[in-house]
């Protein structure tokens, strides 16, 4: 896969991956919502959803156990076709869990995304686990 589009819209669409990492870390699920389409949908090997209410039910689910969390992500090529971009992504997440336990996980994300404006819209994440860490006090 290579770079795709210009490199104005590829970087809009990084500029997406940074607020997404940004609003993660900051537990701001306003300014993470902002950064999907109206009826994106949000896959992982736990849980497939659809639509913002339901992204926001999920987020809420996740955050119940969550204290921080630590999240980055490296953006790999970025191939745009007028107003559709496809990209994908490494993510890495640090998370302290309520009960203080430290929960480590990387994953490749397989994104779609849609213009909106002059922005780049989440419209669908496809989420890959590669390495998980489960806190010393379970096993897998």
């Amino acid at each position: 896969m290579r770079n795709i589009g210009s490199f104005e819209d590829r970087m809009l669409v990084r500029e997406a991956y940074g607020l997404y990492a940004l609003a993660s870390c900051e537990r701001n699920v306003e300014a993470w919502l902002d950064l999907w389409a109206e009826d994106a949908q949000w896959n992982s090997h736990l849980f497939n959803r659809r639509g913002k209410d339901d992204l926001r039910e999920q987020w809420h689910e996740l955050w119940a156990n969550f204290d921080k969390v630590g999240f980055l992500s490296e953006v790999g090529p970025v191939q745009v076709s007028g107003n559709l971009a496809r990209s994908r992504s490494v993510a890495r997440e640090v998370i302290r869990l309520t009960d203080g336990s430290i929960f480590k996980l990387i994953g490749i994300y397989d994104d779609e995304l849609v213009r909106s404006g002059e922005t780049w819209l989440f419209s669908r994440r496809d989420y890959t686990p590669l390495v998980e860490e489960l806190p010393a006090n379970e096993s897998p």
